[in-house]
């Protein structure tokens, strides 16, 4: 055993001389997710080992977890301070994954005065901020700019798609061995739940790395599984197996109650006996809330505001997004690969822009029509962006060194655009912004002290935003 012990004093050692950080146990995987991009990520099959898949939990497995989670996982240290909490105006984070790197070049940073071979062939279009610029194939969202704020000094040393994504979904850059909770299982953790509905949910899928990390499995998004945009979508486990009706779910709860009832005297104290009544009692009130079930009722939606979302997946799980927000979800992935656009990027990408660029305009208005934008912070970013000469086959490559995010609500100033490429977009040529410094802008927002820290089984204690500052500007 002292040998044993000696060994993990060691490697606690080694990992804090190089990355200032304690490893946990195992590092954290996850299941397969939408489409694959150049390095095959997307199609990998990692499973947590002993646990089921940190992605797409259903609501069984999910409040069970929840039921039984590590009472070692609290928040550490002191609670948010008062004055800190009234900065924050946003209850709701919605982000729109863009999985595989957007072109910053061809959305938000167009470089008209650069060589044809770093331009390329979109042409900026004005705004209705007389000073701001973006990419011709998004008009749309041109005349939504005095809502938007971007940031085009984002930077990374991560250029490959896991590291990537990790960095982004989480604030900090990978460590071997320790599994870093992401930004929706954080806020889950600390932001109290507003409604019967999961605190965090991912449509259609989760993004990988958004999950729990060492937090553990129970604050990993729930997924509603399927299709938003298929006729016959429903999501799992909200209605009763085939042939119960909601009476006869009733009937049984009360006879649990009463069994229950009959055995509480000696279960005073059994941690392992409130964890299972916690758990039934969560799945029972998410079953009979008609207010939570009808949130993922889509069809309960005029037919031309389905239209203006678009009845593709990612236009109507956008729809969703904000009907999720709306009941109270506190945070909402919306994942859309396909942007990694080695090939024919002149081509390919002007549809892509295009049902961008309609569905985040129309979300956009719609969270501002019923008051939902100013408690709703709106973010649409990737991995990183691509690289300022087109290659050989008409596509752009990697690019992490400088690149582009939209953020709009939740306290966020818009009409603006923060930071800055050089004249070939290739580096940051003003206020340089790293993950970490956007991780402490996202908590601003909601009210989080960024500089608390989170505790680990291991004992080890991580800052949510290690070394990180909220960007000055951003935040009305």
């Amino acid at each position: 055993m002292l040998s044993k012990e000696r060994s993990l004093q060691q490697r606690r050692k080694r990992m804090r001389q190089t990355t200032g950080i304690a490893p946990a146990n195992a590092p954290e995987r996850f299941a397969p997710i939408q489409k694959t991009d150049c390095e095959g990520f997307y199609r990998r099959d990692f499973i947590k080992a002993g646990v089921l898949g940190l992605f797409g939990l259903s609501l069984t497995d999910l409040f069970r977890m929840k039921a039984t989670a590590n009472p070692t996982t609290e928040a550490h240290g002191e609670t948010v301070s008062q004055s800190l909490a009234a900065e924050g105006t946003a209850k709701s984070v919605i982000l729109l994954w863009l999985g595989g790197g957007p072109s910053h070049l061809d959305m938000w940073d167009l470089k008209p005065e650069a060589p044809e071979e770093i331009r390329g062939l979109f042409k900026p279009i004005s705004t209705n901020v007389p000073s701001i610029q973006i990419s011709e194939h998004m008009p749309k969202l041109a005349q939504q700019m005095d809502k938007l704020c971007i940031i085009r000094s984002m930077t990374s040393p991560e250029a490959a798609h896991e590291r990537g994504t990790h960095y982004m979904m989480t604030g900090y850059q990978p460590l071997p061995g320790f599994a870093v909770p992401g930004y929706g299982a954080v806020v889950s953790k600390l932001k109290e739940q507003r409604s019967a509905l999961p605190p965090y949910i991912a449509v259609p899928a989760p993004v990988a790395y958004g999950g729990g990390g060492f937090l553990g499995a129970s604050l990993a998004p729930f997924s509603p599984g399927g299709n938003p945009a298929n006729k016959n979508f429903k999501v799992r486990d909200l209605q009763p197996p085939k042939g119960i009706s909601f009476e006869r779910v009733e009937r049984r709860r009360s006879l649990r109650q009463a069994v229950d009832a009959a055995f509480k005297k000696y279960e005073t104290g059994n941690p392992t006996a409130k964890a299972v009544d916690n758990f039934y009692t969560a799945a029972y009130n998410l079953m009979s809330s008609s207010d939570a079930r009808a949130a993922f009722e889509l069809n309960n939606e005029p037919g031309s505001m389905r239209d203006a979302y678009q009845r593709n997946s990612f236009g109507q799980s956008c729809l969703l997004a904000r009907r999720l927000v709306e009941a109270g979800v506190n945070f909402v992935t919306v994942s859309n690969g396909g942007w990694d656009n080695h090939n024919s990027i002149f081509s390919t990408l002007p549809g892509k822009l295009s049902q961008f660029d309609r569905t985040v305009a129309t979300l956009v208005d719609d969270l501002g029509n019923r008051g939902l934008l100013d408690t709703t912070l709106v973010i649409a970013m990737g991995e990183f962006g691509r690289t300022p000469v087109i290659n050989r086959n008409g596509g752009r490559d990697h690019h992490s060194r400088v690149f582009s995010i939209m953020l709009a609500g939740g306290g966020v100033q818009g009409g603006q655009v923060i930071g800055a490429s050089d004249p070939s977009g290739m580096e940051p040529a003003e206020t340089p912004v790293r993950p970490e410094d956007l991780s402490a802008t996202i908590y601003q927002s909601l009210g989080i002290d960024y500089n608390q820290s989170l505790e680990s089984p291991d004992g080890v204690r991580i800052v949510l935003s290690r070394g990180g500052r909220p960007v000055r500007g951003v935040l009305a």
